[in-house]
C-alpha cells in the first residue's frame, strides 16, 4: 500500500477520482490518504484466489482507467516457491513462479528491476516517486508527545522484523549495545508485531531502549517516523514509508537488491551481505521458512542477514547522527 500510494497524486493531477480496492489491512494504511477518494474494501480471501481474474475483469468495467497490481512485485519480481494454500476450504498446492527454478544469473537478469519503476510503468505514469503515509493530525500530535518523552538528543527507530525468516537481523543487539556505549545522547525505539517482543528480551532495564513491539499499531509506528533521526530495518513497509522522509535510513537488504528496492530512496544506505557466494544474494525469491532459504549455523538467522557486517551498520548510523 505504501508503494502504491506513489501513484495517487499523479492520477489526481490528471483529473481522476481515485478508488482503491483493498483488504482490511490496506484500508488501515490508506484511510487517511488525501489523494484517495474512495476505498472499496473486501475481506481477506472474500474472493477466492482462483476467482480473482474474472472478479477484476468485471470490476474493470466500472472505471475509465483500471490498474491491476496484484502480484506485480511479489510473484513477478519476487518469485514464489510451490506452496500449500487453503482454497474454498481445501488444502491445495500452488505452483511456483515460472522463473523460480532458473539459475541465479537468469533470475537476476529478469528480476533486477526497480519496484517503484515497475509499479509506475504498469499504471502508465511518469517516474515521479513519492510513496507516503499520511497520519491524522491527532497521530502527528501523539508522535510528537512520544518523542518528547524520550530525553535523548537523538532517536533511532529500529524495525525488528519483516514478514519472513530472512527479515530478522541477528546482530541487532550487538549493534544497539555498541552505539549505546559510544553515545550517551542516543535512544532506541524498537517496533514490530507481537512476536517481535521476543527480540526485545534483555533490554527491559535499559532506559534508553523504548520497546514498543506489539504495543504500537502500524499507524502509530508510521506516524513516529517523521520525528526520528535514523530509521533502521529490513525490507518492510516501515522502511518503505520512511523512504522519502528527511531522516537517515539504513536498510538491511535480503531478497532484494539496491536496484530493486532503494534506488530512488532519499538519504539511505543500503547494506547487503559480505563474504558470501553470490549465488544466494540477492535471490529475488519469497521465503515462507528455511526450506528455501539458506540458514546461518552460528546465529540461526538467514545467511543473507547474518552476513551483513554489524561494524558497517554501527559506523553508518554514527556517521549519520546529525
Amino acid at each position: 500500500m505504501i508503494q502504491v500510494s506513489s501513484l495517487f497524486p499523479l492520477f489526481k493531477e490528471q483529473g481522476y477520482r481515485v478508488c482503491v480496492n483493498v483488504s482490511e489491512r490496506g484500508k488501515e494504511i490508506l484511510e487517511s490518504d488525501p489523494n484517495v477518494d474512495e476505498l472499496l474494501v473486501q475481506e481477506t480471501d472474500q474472493v477466492p484466489n482462483d476467482r480473482l481474474t474474472p472478479y477484476w475483469e468485471n470490476l474493470s468495467q466500472c472505471f475509465d482507467k483500471f490498474v491491476q497490481l496484484s502480484e506485480s512485485i511479489e510473484g513477478s519480481l519476487l518469485l514464489t516457491p510451490q506452496r500449500e494454500e487453503e482454497i474454498r476450504g481445501e488444502r491445495v498446492m500452488v505452483s511456483a513462479s515460472k522463473y523460480y527454478n532458473l539459475s541465479k544469473e537468469e533470475i537476476h537478469e529478469k528480476c533486477n528491476v526497480n519496484y517503484m519503476e515497475r509499479t509506475h510503468d504498469l499504471a502508465g505514469l511518469p517516474h515521479k516517486f513519492y510513496p507516503k503515509f499520511y497520519p491524522t493530525d491527532e497521530e502527528e500530535r501523539r508522535a510528537k508527545r512520544r518523542r518528547k518523552k524520550v530525553k535523548s538528543k537523538y532517536v533511532i527507530l529500529w524495525a525488528l522484523s519483516g514478514s519472513s525468516v530472512h527479515k530478522v537481523y541477528p546482530w541487532t543487539d550487538a549493534v544497539m549495545s555498541r552505539i549505546l556505549m559510544d553515545r550517551k545522547d542516543v535512544s532506541f525505539v524498537t517496533v514490530g508485531d507481537g512476536l517481535c517482543e521476543l527480540l526485545e528480551v534483555g533490554w527491559e532495564k535499559e532506559k534508553r531502549v523504548v520497546a514498543k513491539s506489539g504495543k504500537w499499531s502500524v499507524r502509530d509506528t508510521l506516524a513516529f517516523l517523521d520525528v526520528c533521526d535514523v530509521v533502521v530495518g529490513p525490507e518492510t513497509g516501515v522502511l518503505n514509508a520512511a523512504s522519502t522522509l528527511k531522516c537517515h535510513k539504513v536498510v538491511l537488504l535480503s531478497h532484494s537488491s539496491h536496484e530493486n528496492l532503494s534506488k530512488h530512496w532519499r538519504n539511505t544506505t543500503s547494506l547487503g551481505p559480505e563474504d558470501y557466494p553470490d549465488y544466494c544474494f540477492p535471490c529475488h525469491k519469497m521465503h515462507y521458512g528455511f526450506s528455501t532459504c539458506n540458514r546461518d549455523k552460528e546465529t540461526g538467522g538467514a545467511m543473507c542477514a547474518a552476513k551483513i557486517n554489524p561494524k558497517n551498520v554501527v559506523e553508518d548510523i554514527l556517521r549519520n547522527l546529525k
